[in-house]
């Protein structure tokens, strides 16, 4: 491990978009961090709420944030790429959501990981779930904490068996990995993150800190709880990602194809499962969906026992098929996510 011999420089860049009432506390847990020197952008995405009002405050009160409206609309996909491409200059850049926040000391971990090692692009940790109230679930500054390297392949190979293993708020990446491999793409507007960590794992090793990094705010007004809340969530996407990320830029792992297929025939059963909740809510639509997806995916889906696992159901009818799930002591609800005061975060079992 090499000495660090310098404070590490950090830009966190915010994007907000109708969060003005979680600026002060998210602003306040960057400038907070220990052993860093930071520089903050908020970006305001054309917010309705008192964005501007919050953001000019907070900009004067503190030489190291910038406020910076966007003229027009761009989305989190162009608002993001206007701070990470256009903006940071620093070796380390932070993706940060209005919404979330970070724990005490969590750049200073970050940075310590990817200072000692420098064949790691990209490092994150563990996130705590909260609601509304900050300060609700406090973290400790870990200054002594356990981390582990792991090989681009591998966190590749993690994602595409058991979907996205980083909270998105903990991803501090190296920016010169960052402008190398470009901005996020807007083609995958909700998967948008988890495309740019694949992307890294395929230029780079990834650090992972088992500390709590970062507070995830999981609410009512997520864009993502509003699109998982959807009949197949962001499954399709999720599916699409993987295969772009495959065939732009994972050529050189020989595995991905293999682990693509594996994905086939678990995303189709899900859909199948999802499917089964759609008919007990009676939406047609959504139905009609996730069958389709799924077929899409295994052309052979009788083969699954999802798919026969529907077709009791749909025989059955919703009303007869849940009180045998009660009977049963089984659950057939929507799949939920998130749970307030919870930490996620995949801690891999060795290095």
């Amino acid at each position: 491990m090499t000495e660090i011999l310098t404070t590490p420089c950090v830009d966190v860049v915010i994007p907000c978009y109708n969060y003005a009432k979680y600026l002060d506390y998210c602003v306040g847990t960057v400038l907070s961090q220990r052993d860093v020197n930071v520089r903050i952008l908020i970006l305001d995405d054309c917010s309705p709420d008192n964005t501007p009002e919050v953001g000019q405050r907070l900009a004067e009160s503190d030489d190291r944030v910038t406020y910076s409206r966007n003229a027009e609309n761009l989305g989190l996909v162009g608002t993001a790429n206007r701070g990470v491409i256009e903006w940071a200059t620093a070796p380390y850049t932070l993706l940060l959501s209005a919404d979330d926040a970070l724990t005490p000391g969590a750049l200073a971990r970050s940075t310590e990981v990817m200072e000692r090692n420098p064949e790691i692009g990209m490092t994150y940790g563990m996130a705590i779930v909260v609601n509304e109230i900050n300060g609700e679930y406090p973290a400790e500054d870990q200054e002594k904490f356990a981390f582990r390297k792991v090989s681009g392949k591998r966190f590749i190979e993690r994602f595409c068996r058991n979907k996205n293993p980083v909270a998105s708020p903990t991803a501090l990446v190296r920016t010169s990995t960052q402008k190398k491999i470009g901005g996020y793409n807007p083609d995958f507007p909700h998967t948008c993150d988890v495309e740019m960590w694949m992307r890294f794992a395929t230029q780079s090793d990834i650090g992972v800190v088992n500390a709590p990094q970062a507070y995830y705010r999981w609410h009512d007004n997520n864009m993502s709880s509003k699109y998982i809340s959807q009949p197949m969530g962001d499954l399709r996407e999720q599916f699409e990602t993987c295969v772009y990320s495959c065939r732009v830029w994972g050529g050189h792992i020989a595995e991905f194809p293999i682990w693509i297929d594996e994905m086939r025939t678990r995303f189709a059963s899900e859909a199948f499962w999802l499917a089964g909740i759609a008919l007990q809510k009676k939406d047609k639509n959504g139905v009609e969906e996730c069958l389709k997806f799924a077929i899409n995916l295994r052309p052979d889906y009788w083969k699954l026992r999802s798919w026969w696992v529907y077709q009791v159901k749909r025989l059955l009818g919703p009303q007869r098929y849940a009180q045998i799930q009660l009977w049963s002591g089984r659950s057939n609800t929507q799949y939920q996510p998130f749970t307030h005061g919870a930490q996620f975060g995949w801690w891999p079992d060795t290095e």
